[in-house]
């Protein structure tokens, strides 16, 4: 993985609320970025694997550079999606909230009956972009995001980034296979910097695509 601080932007006015800011330097976080567990941080640059099969029982798929995998997800039951590990112990739940208008995602550490709620994922609107928020649980006023998710359109660059936006947590790499075959696959690889907790960016990556897809259908506002 190349260093975020050599990462082209993909900040424009257009994400700032209209006000004009200069392409930044990007940083890797300061601290780790724990939110699911300690052990799926690195103390080095992770290279993660993403695959979307939308004919097989896991229909996501994360793996580790050497194609180990380390997370699957679930189809959705009671209105609910998995992310499990090789294991197929449950990591994280989430869950569309239909009623609202940015059809907010609630994700779950482990099994939704726990009800141990880690974070609200909201879409927002951008300027030629796709983005969403996150908020932690501890972030009761939604004021601003804890992190973001931002596809830009215009340069074809996708991050995930901090309440700073310029600490970066990961970086997409756009597809690099879009496979025809029986089992129609999409497959792209994430760099993610040091310290940062792979469960998390994994299921953030599954929101994301549920999201995009459902966006696709116009179920999204």
């Amino acid at each position: 993985m190349s260093s975020p601080k050599s990462m082209p932007s993909p900040c424009y006015s257009s994400d700032d609320e209209g006000k004009g800011t200069p392409d930044r330097v990007y940083k890797e976080p300061e601290y780790p970025i724990v939110i699911v567990d300690q052990k799926y941080c690195a103390n080095y640059p992770v290279q993660l694997v993403f695959e979307k099969n939308h004919d097989a029982e896991d229909k996501f798929k994360i793996s580790d550079g050497d194609g180990n995998v380390l997370f699957k997800a679930k189809k959705k039951k009671n209105g609910y999606r998995q992310m499990v590990d090789e294991s197929d112990t449950p990591i994280i739940s989430f869950t569309a909230k239909h009623i609202t208008v940015h059809r907010r995602r609630q994700a779950y550490k482990g099994d939704y009956h726990d009800h141990h709620r880690l974070f609200t994922v909201k879409k927002t609107r951008g300027y030629k972009s796709f983005r969403f928020d996150v908020y932690m649980t501890s972030n009761m006023t939604e004021s601003t995001f804890n992190y973001r998710v931002y596809d830009n359109f215009k340069d074809g660059t996708s991050i995930i980034y901090a309440q700073d936006r310029s600490t970066v947590l990961a970086q997409l790499n756009t597809e690099v296979t879009h496979q025809s075959t029986a089992k129609t696959e999409d497959k792209f690889t994430v760099s993610l910097s040091p310290n940062v907790d792979k469960a998390f960016v994994s299921a953030l990556l599954i929101i994301r695509e549920e999201v995009k897809r459902s966006r696709s259908k116009g179920y999204e506002s």
